[in-house]
């Protein structure tokens, strides 16, 4: 029989073939349409597990519903409000099928999780008093399907989520919580699940999260939040709180590390930093420029103090006018201070993706294979470190500079803007390829003119070819390499020595000024010795002749030396001494000058005269 009258507070319970409750349905009024329809008022549908655990899945109240007993299905389009384990689901329109055990809210989606989900996203570590135990999540509709092994939540269209500082939007989010394992007490409350229940999610389509500072946008997303863990695919990318840009192919997070790892067709991994332009050592050089990145793979790592971010496999640094190669680099960034402005911060803008102010780079570490270049210099090392807010930056482990001809070699390097300072070991010495010079010699002291000091310049030299030789090579315990706008000075220091064309030269003290000049063949610049100064103690040693004094100016594009202060050129054919003593190598002869100031004359000794035999 059909009751002809509605019937007021009623319960009817609904038991599957096994004999274990599959639901029970309350209402504050049923009305009874047929056997297989009944229009309810207020209900209040308790769905239960079906099978021997007697796990109470859900409860699901609405104000009105219409539910189809043979299809074992419910319809409304009126709100409804579903509690579960450690959910509740809120919205308007939605149906229910008990065979399949699916649930469909259609518009105004709210879940509410008892279970925080901040950290997980992004592998971050959330200290213990930060936790947040709630995770609310809108969409406009949803497709709950229960089994005995999980609940799975499928949002779709304008899916918002936050819990705690994490805050995710994409166009759909799949959430995969455990099912409940049993009843407890006569069945009145919710059994089973735990505020950790939610083990797996999904997210798609147009992924942004925020998270402590972070923004991460990516196609696709997958969280395993047990092991806080999560993989991003489709084009990731990250806006990092120090002011990091990351992206690759793909990027894994677990328990506080960040892994980007790149490949052939989406590209290689990339970090991009605003405020490290020429890691320092650039200076005014660059006034603002972006520090690009490149390896096989990138790891992040939070620190107390910063970030910390290790390159690995065939890293490439683009920064202003440098590019730097090497096996492995680490990079350590300062954690930016709320309201403190630092003189590196600077803003990054990646697309159209939001600026954000970063604090400092604080380190740079490069390791195997170290290769800086910078417009015709190369520097190689086993082992660079820089500091881009000191300006300065360390080289060890065989560096070697190469400027044109020029190779500069030591154990040790600091480059600062304009300046590079060489260092050697205690049993070593800073060796450096000059330029190769002319043959500055002269045929004997025979060939010497000796004068008093005169004001007026020596005759200039004719035109000769240069005379055949070998490149010039200085040694010294230390080398200051200073760069100014027309030309560079190299000063040695500390037992300086110089083998060259026809000549080796030992003294304290060694000033050697180049300038830039262009190849025609190749339309490069390359640099060109311009004069040649060596201080204290100088000795200069030639083929069959040896010259000192407490000065030697040595210029090679004139072709002429010049040796001040107690100058002595001793030979075969003799010994010369003056104040002052000028060697012209394109007129084979030399001026030796004598001291007015002083009375001091300019002298010749000849070898001592052998008597004529009879």
């Amino acid at each position: 029989m059909t009751p002809s009258a509605p019937v007021q507070n009623f319960r009817l319970p609904r038991f599957g073939e096994n004999g274990f409750t599959q639901w029970v349905l309350q209402g504050g009024k049923g009305i009874y349409d047929s056997a297989e329809q009944i229009r309810i008022e207020n209900m209040a549908l308790r769905v239960y597990s079906g099978d021997e655990r007697m796990a109470l899945e859900m409860t699901m109240d609405s104000p009105e519903a219409t539910l189809f007993t043979a299809e074992n299905r419910a319809v409304s389009d009126g709100p409804i409000t579903i509690v579960g384990a450690n959910f509740k689901v809120s919205g308007v329109g939605w149906t229910w099928n008990g065979l399949t055990k699916q649930i469909e809210v259609k518009f105004d989606v709210v879940v509410e999780f008892t279970q925080g989900m901040a950290g997980m996203l992004t592998g971050a570590v959330v200290p213990e008093e930060t936790v947040v135990e709630r995770t609310e999540i809108h969409s406009r509709s949803l497709l709950l399907h229960t089994t005995a092994e999980a609940y799975r939540f499928t949002f779709t269209d304008s899916v918002h989520a936050a819990s705690g500082e994490m805050d995710l939007k994409s166009e759909v989010l799949v959430a995969v919580a455990d099912a409940p394992k049993g009843k407890e007490g006569d069945g009145s409350t919710v059994a089973g699940g735990t505020i950790d229940s939610i083990r797996h999610l999904i997210a798609t389509d147009h992924v942004v999260i925020h998270q402590g500072g972070h923004v991460l946008k990516a196609g696709h997303a997958e969280f395993r939040l047990r092991e806080q863990a999560a993989e991003f695919t489709g084009n990731p990318e990250i806006l990092a709180a120090s002011g990091a840009y990351l992206s690759g192919a793909t990027i894994r997070s677990q328990e506080g590390l960040v892994f980007v790892t790149g490949n052939a067709d989406d590209g290689r991994a990339q970090l991009i930093v605003s405020q490290a332009q020429g890691l320092g050592i650039l200076g005014a050089q660059v006034e603002s420029a972006e520090t690009i990145v490149l390896a096989d793979s990138i790891t992040m790592r939070e620190l107390e103090t910063g970030n910390q971010f290790l390159f690995d496999g065939s890293v490439e640094v683009m920064s202003g006018l440098m590019i730097m190669y090497s096996n492995q680099l680490t990079l350590f960034a300062d954690q930016p201070v709320k309201g403190v402005a630092t003189t590196a911060t600077t803003r990054l803008v990646a697309g159209d993706a939001e600026v954000l102010k970063v604090g400092e780079v604080r380190r740079v570490l490069a390791e195997g294979a170290v290769r800086i270049e910078q417009a015709n210099k190369v520097a190689t090392s086993d082992k660079a470190i820089f500091y881009p807010q000191e300006e300065r930056a360390e080289l060890f482990g065989s560096p070697r500079v190469t400027d044109g001809e020029v190779i500069i070699t030591g154990d040790r390097m600091e480059l600062k803007p304009g300046i590079a300072v060489v260092y050697s070991d205690t049993d070593k010495r800073v060796k450096v390829v000059l330029p190769e010079i002319a043959d500055l010699g002269y045929e004997d002291s025979q060939a010497l003119t000796l004068e008093p000091n005169q004001s007026q310049q020596p005759p200039q030299k004719t035109q000769t070819q240069q005379a055949p030789g070998s490149e010039t090579v200085v040694e010294s315990k230390t080398l200051r390499m200073i760069e100014e706008t027309d030309k560079t000075l190299f000063r040695f220091t500390e037992s300086v020595s110089v083998s060259g064309t026809n000549v080796h030269a030992l003294c304290e003290r060694l000033d050697v000024t180049a300038v830039a000049v262009q190849v025609a063949e190749t339309k490069e610049s390359q640099l060109e010795v311009q004069t040649i100064e060596a201080f204290d103690n100088v000795v200069f040693k030639q083929t069959g002749r040896v010259a000192t004094g407490d000065l030697a100016t040595i210029r090679p594009i004139e072709g002429k030396v010049v040796l001040e202060g107690n100058a002595v050129v001793t030979d075969e054919m003799g010994k010369v001494s003056g104040h002052r003593m000028i060697l012209l190598q394109g007129q084979r002869r030399a001026i030796v000058e004598g001291d007015r100031s002083t009375g001091k004359r300019a002298t010749m000794t000849l070898p001592e005269m052998k008597p004529r035999s009879k």
